[in-house]
């Protein structure tokens, strides 16, 4: 995930020299931030006053519409906005969503995360961990003195019909869910475009390559005898 860094890394241990520039249509993550913020504002039909008015106990302070305006304004790049840690905490608590929100990625976004070879609409995969990082993550649910379901707890789940709330087989069970809600929100595009994709083909089968040509240069010498142009 960070191998340009790595790579960067074993180059200056021997030579000094500037650091690599991001490409200029890197994105900062901080623009992320900014737009799952006004995605949260308007989740929750809030205007950028009363957003403000709602965040006030978990900031400290109330700020001005101003203000709110300027970390939307963020996402667009029309001013630069950086986030600390407990700045995103008290967006979470002050909208109720989960501190994950502000790291997903916006819709149809592809540009490179500055400082990394990973891209923007691959966050999820950064946030929810990859497959081979999860039993470091699960390792952690164990020292918090978060087990694993038991079979008690998988008994529950057929009887209610819901899962246990044991932290590790829940996180499991609701990152999966995610993925796949966040592919099926990625596949629409690629499932249209495959469409697309496959019915060139079929028309491809039916006419051959010299139709095909024909049929976009007008040119009738690629035509087969008998052919009609159409």
């Amino acid at each position: 995930m960070y191998d340009g860094e790595v790579a960067r890394t074993k180059r200056t241990a021997t030579v000094q020299s500037a650091p690599e520039a991001a490409p200029p249509d890197a994105a900062d993550l901080n623009q992320v931030v900014a737009y799952n913020f006004r995605r949260a504002r308007e989740l929750r039909g809030l205007t950028q006053e009363e957003a403000a008015i709602r965040l006030e106990p978990f900031l400290g302070q109330r700020l001005r519409q101003a203000s709110i305006s300027a970390i939307e304004g963020a996402f667009s790049g029309e001013r630069r906005r950086e986030f600390d840690a407990q700045e995103i905490l008290a967006f979470a608590c002050g909208f109720d969503v989960p501190l994950l929100w502000f790291f997903l990625p916006p819709p149809d976004d592809n540009r490179r995360l500055a400082g990394t070879s990973d891209f923007v609409n691959e966050l999820y995969v950064l946030a929810l961990g990859r497959e081979d990082q999860l039993e470091i993550l699960y390792e952690r649910f164990r020292e918090l003195r978060l087990p694993e379901p038991d079979s008690d707890d998988v008994g529950l789940e057929r009887v209610y019909g819901a899962p246990t709330q044991h932290a590790i087989g829940d996180y499991r069970r609701r990152r999966k869910e995610m993925l796949l809600a966040l592919l099926d929100e990625y596949a629409d595009g690629v499932d249209a475009q495959a469409e697309e994709i496959g019915r060139f083909f079929d028309h491809l089968r039916q006419i051959g390559i010299r139709g095909l040509v024909a049929e976009h240069s007008m040119d009738p010498d690629f035509l087969t005898p008998g052919e009609g142009t159409g």
